[in-house]
């Protein structure tokens, strides 16, 4: 029986979780100290009850910051609301707390220096453990949780950026076929206008140019997708408007 609980309790141990360690080596010490007792199933359940309590009551992995340092001290019974405070060499460099029977009022005391220092309970966005912040503006925990923050920002930013600049690069090359389209229409065919083709292609040129100081615009961020957008299908319209003109009549385009 001692070695099944041994085995069990070492494996706890192991975990590296300082909760779990500790709950490990006094649950073993309670089991030793019970062992020979009467009634001991009764006895090691009474004690061990108070060092678990605090493992099912966060069973959840629920943060503490919706559970006041008073709601807490309701819930204490009188064996848990001891701690001793200890100052290694007599200097405040940091501070040790102690508790032998549960952890609970190391939870309620520290619950209340939480509430001391003004601080609350935040879940990290990249690790998702929780820690204690300033103020409710901190979203991660530590500098590499924030430089894990900053990389994936950076992708999305570029990501967003790649298609945005995707999209303006199909639209000007629809834009550009639209147009090209037409004017390889007057230069061959059955219904080649080489008169017309010439005055097409000035307007084509024009329209060229004023399209790249637009895309640049766009990409400047001084002008928006759905304008430049709104503005080619304006061009394209008046390139249907040419070439629906006189030969006679000299093609006029408003850029």
């Amino acid at each position: 029986m001692a070695a099944t609980v041994s085995r069990l309790l070492r494996k706890k141990y192991k975990s590296g979780e300082p909760s779990v360690m500790f709950a490990a080596i006094r649950t073993w010490e309670e089991y030793l100290s019970c062992y020979h007792m009467n009634h001991v199933a009764d006895i090691l359940t009474e004690r061990l009850n108070l060092l678990y309590r605090p493992f099912f009551l966060y069973a959840d992995h629920q943060p503490w910051q919706e559970e006041s340092a008073d709601a807490l001290s309701r819930m204490i019974r009188a064996r848990e609301s001891q701690v001793e405070l200890w100052y290694p060499m007599k200097k405040r460099l940091f501070e040790v707390v102690v508790t032998v029977s549960s952890l609970m009022p190391v939870i309620s005391y520290y619950l209340c220096k939480l509430e001391e220092w003004g601080l609350v309970f935040q879940q990290c966005k990249v690790c998702g453990n929780y820690f204690a912040a300033k103020s409710r503006h901190y979203e991660v925990c530590s500098d590499k949780c924030r430089h894990v923050q900053a990389i994936e920002a950076k992708r999305a930013f570029d990501e967003r950026a790649r298609a945005r600049g995707d999209k303006l690069e199909q639209l000007d090359e629809t834009a550009y076929n639209y147009w090209y389209s037409r004017l390889r229409k007057l230069k061959k065919g059955k219904n080649a206008d080489s008169e017309k083709a010439t005055a097409i292609k000035a307007a084509f040129d024009a329209f060229r140019k004023e399209a790249v100081t637009r895309k640049g615009a766009v990409k400047r961020g001084e002008m928006k997708l759905a304008e430049f957008s709104g503005w080619l299908a304006m061009m394209n319209d008046e390139v249907d408007r040419l070439m629906e003109m006189e030969t006679h009549h000299k093609p006029d385009v408003t850029l």
